[in-house]
């Protein structure tokens, strides 16, 4: 069963530009959450909230709960699903048609686009039920850690550090921005993937499965090395050798944070009705050839070459990687230049010429 070495290559390509949309979305994120801090810490001040007054106090919560519900809708409106969609899809067409010289290469269906304008799925749960969650869980840390602080008749000041943190212990919003960059990170990813797969299986005349790819370095997780190398139909049931078949079970991201990612199963010279002989399976170097089962993010990034990793990665981390300084988890994370999706939408269009 087939990868082409240039098929490969462009879905890394896509997978790594995705990653540097999401550290500019994470960015985003993070600086609104800075926003709804400075908020908080505001109305602590304003309101000097140092009495046991039970009416008081739940007077105060119900204001600092508007607050933060406000700031956690406008997290969920500076999301682009749409648009992050359409361009992984439209990179993903061009990067086939360019590859297997072939012009017929089609986008998902209009009905696939109209069910990103509402809500999306993320880890089995609705994206908005997430950052729902979060806000609810923000709420209650604020709640409870002012109501210690009153309890051990703290100042303000006091209350206020056990919100910020201070003298390196991390307060709550800390917390509640490591769950919001996960978050992030994670609803990018699932859909770029989903993108991808989207494309992938409106092109089944040429296409007819797809393999996850997840040997990144030493950080990957259990999971996706358990499913390292496994294979499933278009209609994700699973293929190839019966110890590597697992259920689908929604494919990548497998997890938060999850880094792996899914390339296209082409189908055989003698699938299509093609009478020619087949690649070989070791031919690594040519684009017509088939890749290693284990081909990496590094492998991509080695085989690119200094120029590539220097723009992709950014002149100082590309330095500190190849240094051995750095891993690789460090820079699939998209902790680099960040990438705008106007950026993104660019490359699509240059490709596309």
């Amino acid at each position: 069963m087939p990868i082409l070495q240039g098929i490969f290559d462009e879905v890394i390509d896509n997978a790594l530009l995705v990653f540097r949309l999401a550290a500019q979305q994470r960015g985003m994120t993070v600086r609104r959450l800075k926003l709804l801090e400075k908020a908080l810490v505001g109305k602590l001040a304003e309101e000097q909230v140092t009495t046991r007054q039970r009416r008081r106090v739940e007077t105060f919560f119900n204001l600092v709960d508007k607050v933060i519900e406000r700031h956690y809708r406008q997290l969920q409106l500076e999301f682009d699903f749409l648009g992050i969609s359409t361009t992984v899809a439209e990179d993903m067409q061009a990067g086939l048609r360019i590859v297997l010289g072939y012009d017929a290469i089609n986008m998902p269906t209009s009905d696939y686009f109209k069910s990103l304008s509402g809500d999306v799925m993320i880890m089995g749960a609705p994206s908005q039920d997430w950052w729902r969650g979060q806000s609810e869980d923000l709420k209650f840390r604020f709640a409870a850690q002012v109501r210690q602080g009153l309890a051990n008749a703290e100042t303000n000041q006091q209350i206020i550090s056990r919100i910020v943190g201070k003298s390196g212990q991390p307060g709550i919003m800390e917390t509640a921005r490591r769950n919001a960059a996960a978050l992030v990170q994670t609803s990018v990813q699932t859909v770029a993937n989903d993108a991808r797969r989207a494309t992938f299986k409106a092109n089944a005349d040429v296409i007819k499965g797809i393999r996850q790819l997840s040997t990144l370095d030493g950080h990957t997780s259990l999971t996706c090395i358990a499913y390292s190398e496994c294979e499933w139909d278009l209609e994700f049931k699973p293929i190839g050798p019966k110890n590597k078949r697992k259920p689908y079970n929604g494919g990548t991201p497998r997890h938060f944070n999850c880094r792996s990612v899914e390339v296209p199963i082409t189908k055989t010279f003698k699938e299509l009705g093609l009478n020619i002989p087949e690649p070989k399976a070791t031919t690594r170097a040519s684009s017509e050839g088939q890749i290693d089962a284990n081909t990496s993010f590094k492998d991509f990034l080695n085989r690119r070459g200094k120029v590539y990793q220097d723009e992709m990665l950014g002149k100082g981390r590309a330095d500190l990687w190849r240094a051995g300084k750095i891993t690789l988890k460090d820079l699939v994370d998209g902790n680099g230049r960040p990438l705008t999706l106007a950026e993104l939408q660019e490359q699509v269009r240059r490709k596309r010429r």
